[in-house]
């Protein structure tokens, strides 16, 4: 394949330093002194520098309190060594979460129509504690820190100022982004800038973003280090960016993620984006800046693993183009993603000569999905952000623009069901989930229907009056009327395409969630290489697994680096954050000639609309690789290994054509194929599977070719239609498998075992020691194993800032401690396996670093860590 490389930025640091220097303490700003007179002094410092047409605004060593800083164009802003630039706290009395003010507030969020279109975070800019918007010509730099954070005098503990979430939703198109109470929730925001350079400094928590760039064309990051609660870096909707030499620590967010929002109301894709020689890692929030990098918060607020991955999406309203990502270093986060779910295309993707260790979902995710966040013009004139019932969507509403001239009119082009997914069930008894109802699955929109003299017409948007009308040349059946819930703004589906991945090796990989190419049925992935690839699983997982679906959760105390103890819940096999609704079902099917059910793991909901994450589909019937929906897809010289054997396939193939595999090695079970081929007979169109009576059809593997490969093809026939499909006249038997009807897990939950290969023990005693020499060291090792430490306390039932309905049933750990080893002791030092406390007495002779190599085993896998032991005089 040709695919194009991005070349990135043309600006440079040089092209923007200037030597003429305005130092705020000069204009009233200083150490101790109020942020309310922080901020103004800092704003008059730029303000003079831009009337001068240029200059540098210097912020000192020392801590600076203070609001929004308004950039200017031609001003650069210095952070001298030891600057300590921190966001100043604001009174919030009515928000989840509460803070006590020190005098002043950011900026009012503006005014954005387009709001709704994308989220919260991307609509609003100028609350930010550094914003610009429409300048040109500025840099950001020094070695200083911008701080969203403090520690608490009172607790001890460190507090987060700047906030993760976002002030309670303006339900206003034409008004601010608040309804009466907002704070500072990004540390930089760029808006419609051109040639910008951000270098050298740090940012310690960042709040929902620590720094986002929209519609911002010639961007430079080098040399950055973000460390922060949510995404790091945002850069949306932007051209010509490079980023280089980076650290991006995140673990309950995106880290590097590049986005296609409609946040700046225009049509502008992601393009030509080159990132090379940065580290994405998902630690404790704070802990690498500390250089501490302590773990013990295991999962995200979304309750999968540690985040902080390379991204393309989720939004991806304007699409990708040319995006090329080298040498990029993934430490205990999730993998690279690629999420064209908003219509446009995502296209020219290089990703190569990269690492990843301890991967907590798919190494490698490339989805196109239906969410269809798209901007369509209503048939209302009214400014709100959710469209009133009768308008053109009934589901996700805040994507109707109002009808007037002071929006872009998108036309309803295309039309869409609405599921009512209102049937409450429990496979084991505990859990409840809400799948279609089985009898009346569909919703009815007359918004986009004329009944005429008992016809049905479909309106359509009449340009010369600026309405929709009846269309009298497109009567509709009585029985279709369910087809027109949703009007979407675009004919098309997403298109995914020209995508090359290569040498990239990951290393003790979760054993959950294979590489993963999710296509749609009438939007296959196409033009897909994957060359040069080495993936180490953990393995341990079964068939009876991916059949299951099953919810096994135990709760997790835990303390993030310098803050209190927290609870969360920890999902062993199914993520119900990420899966829902008929997703949830076990993978069976109903055996009319024995008249009970029967495993078919094979049989994977579609599941178009959901939010794009690795975890959306369960537990899959493959180890490595599993590629539906895909069309000219080449797998050349790829190794897929565990470290338990894992009874699955290493790659399954659904709906795959002109796939050619060359050079394959893959670890298998004994008795189980390397490959699985899948035809379904029960498949229907994108949006369309579960409204009654319409047709299937059949989906296969064509055109397969093996080269210099020693693998067992084995296929596969799904004869069902997928859990959870309301029965019809095309089939009608059962698809609900609960009790009710005759299904139960053979061992309940509460007995069921945990699979130990997915939270794994880990170290927590600090990795560098130190010792004087004569001194006596008496270090234990601690260690923690999350199968074992389980707790019955509660969390405090918020996900982000939403409170959480019903909580997860949650069941005991194991009854098994790790045992701890340790491997070249340095000489004279000992190490009691029943206390863990490494003793030693160091000599002078011994004065110098010694390292000690630390053995977990809690009989599932062996685990190592270093500790680095500094002998000083």
């Amino acid at each position: 394949m040709n695919i194009k490389q991005a070349t990135g930025a043309t600006i440079t640091y040089a092209d923007l330093y200037k030597e003429k220097t305005l130092n705020v303490i000069d204009f009233g700003a200083g150490i101790g002194i109020d942020p309310v007179t922080n901020t103004k002094a800092i704003n008059e410092a730029i303000s003079m520098a831009n009337s001068m047409g240029g200059a540098t605004v210097m912020i000192p060593e020392g801590e600076f309190k203070t609001y929004t800083i308004k950039l200017k164009s031609n001003v650069n802003l210095y952070l001298a060594k030891g600057a300590n630039l921190r966001a100043a706290k604001t009174e919030i009395t009515k928000s989840y979460q509460k803070q006590k003010g020190e005098g002043g507030n950011y900026d009012e969020p503006e005014i954005n129509r387009y709001a709704g279109l994308q989220d919260h975070g991307h609509t609003y800019f100028a609350n930010s504690l550094i914003y610009g918007e429409n300048l040109e010509n500025i840099m950001i730099y020094g070695e200083g820190l911008i701080n969203g954070s403090c520690i608490d005098e009172e607790t001890g503990f460190r507090e987060y100022i700047l906030q993760g979430g976002d002030p309670f939703d303006q339900p206003m198109r034409n008004e601010r982004g608040h309804i009466g109470e907002w704070f500072g929730n990004k540390a930089i925001a760029l808006v419609m800038c051109k040639n910008v350079v951000l270098k050298d400094f740090s940012i310690l928590i960042g709040g929902h973003f620590a720094i986002i760039a929209e519609g911002v064309n010639n961007l430079l990051a080098d040399h950055i280090l973000v460390d922060t609660t949510r995404d790091a870096f945002d850069i949306d909707c932007c051209e010509n960016v490079t980023v280089i030499n980076s650290v991006f620590n995140s673990l309950t967010d995106d880290a590097l993620v590049l986005k296609a929002s409609f946040g700046a109301g225009i049509f502008m894709p992601t393009k030509n984006v080159l990132i090379e020689d940065c580290t994405v890692s998902g630690y404790d929030a704070g802990s690498v800046y500390a250089k501490a990098y302590t773990k013990d918060k295991l999962i995200a607020t979304d309750r999968c693993g540690p985040t902080a991955r390379v991204k393309l999406g989720t939004e991806s309203t304007c699409g990708y183009d040319t995006v090329t990502i080298r040498r990029v270093k993934f430490e205990r986060s999730r993998g690279f993603a690629l999420e064209a779910v908003d219509i446009s295309d995502l296209s020219n993707i290089i990703f190569t000569d990269s690492v990843m260790d301890n991967v907590s979902s798919s190494p490698i995710f490339i989805r196109a999905g239906e969410r269809g966040r798209f901007p369509v013009t209503g048939n209302s004139k009214k400014e709100v952000v959710h469209a009133e019932e009768g308008n053109v969507r009934v589901d996700n509403t805040n994507w109707v623009l109002p009808n007037t001239k002071d929006y872009s009119c998108y036309k309803a082009k295309r039309f869409i069901p609405s599921y009512d997914r209102s049937q409450s069930v429990s496979v084991d008894g505990h859990s409840q989930f809400q799948i279609v109802n089985q009898t009346n699955p569909t919703k009815i929109n007359m918004g986009n229907i004329e009944e005429i003299n008992g016809k049905f017409y479909l309106k359509t948007y009449d340009e010369q009056i600026g309405e929709y009308i009846a269309d009298l040349s497109k009567e509709i059946p009585k029985d279709q009327l369910c087809y027109y819930a949703n009007a979407v703004g675009d004919s098309k589906l997403p298109k995914v395409h020209h995508i090359e991945i290569s040498n990239i090796k990951v290393t003790n990989a979760d054993p959950r969630y294979p590489i993963l190419l999710m296509g749609l049925v009438d939007a296959p992935i196409e033009h897909v290489l994957i060359r040069d690839i080495e993936v180490e699983y953990r393995g341990g997982l079964k068939m009876e697994h991916a059949v299951e679906q099953r919810q096994l959760n135990t709760n997790w105390k835990y303390t993030q680096y310098e803050t209190k103890s927290s609870i969360q819940t920890l999902p062993w096999l199914v993520n119900t954050f990420f899966l829902k609704a008929e997703g949830l079902l076990p993978r069976v099917e109903w055996d009319a000639k024995t008249n009970s059910w029967k495993d078919d793991p094979y049989n994977v909901p579609e599941l178009p609309e959901v939010y794009p994450e690795p975890s959306n589909w369960g537990i899959l019937p493959a180890y490595g690789i599993y590629a539906r929906h895909v069309k000219g897809l080449t797998l050349s010289n790829i190794k897929l290994s565990y470290k338990v054997e894992d009874e699955r396939h290493a790659i399954v193939l659904d709906h795959a054509a002109n796939v050619t595999m060359e050079k394959m090695e893959v670890q298998t079970s004994k008795g189980v194929a390397g490959v699985a081929k899948v035809t379904n007979h029960y498949k229907r169109h994108t949006n369309f599977e579960y409204v009654l009576n319409e047709q299937y059809f059949s989906t296969s593997v064509s055109d397969l070719n093996i080269i210099e490969s020693d693998l067992e093809v084995e296929e596969f026939v799904v004869n069902a239609p997928a859990p959870g499909t309301p029965p019809d006249q095309y089939y009608t038997y059962e698809t609900v498998p609960t009790p009710e009807n005759g299904y139960t897990y053979q061992i309940e939950t509460k007995d069921y075992p945990l699979p130990q290969t997915v939270f794994r023990p880990f170290l927590i005693t600090k990795e560098r020691q130190m010792v004087k020499v004569g001194d006596v060291l008496n270090l234990k090792i601690e260690v923690r194993n999350p199968s074992y430490e389980t707790t019955l306390e509660e969390t405090d039932g918020f996900i982000y800032n939403e409170a959480v309905t019903n909580k997860d049933y949650v069941v005991n750990g194991v009854d098994s401690k790790v045992i701890v080893s340790i491997c070249n002791l340095p000489d004279g030092a000992s190490f009691s396996s029943e206390s863990n406390v490494l003793s030693w007495k160091p000599r002078k002779d011994q004065i110098g670093l010694h390292e000690c190599m630390i053995c977990m085993d809690d009989g599932i896998i062996k685990e190592e860590a270093r500790i680095r032991i500094e002998v000083i005089e």
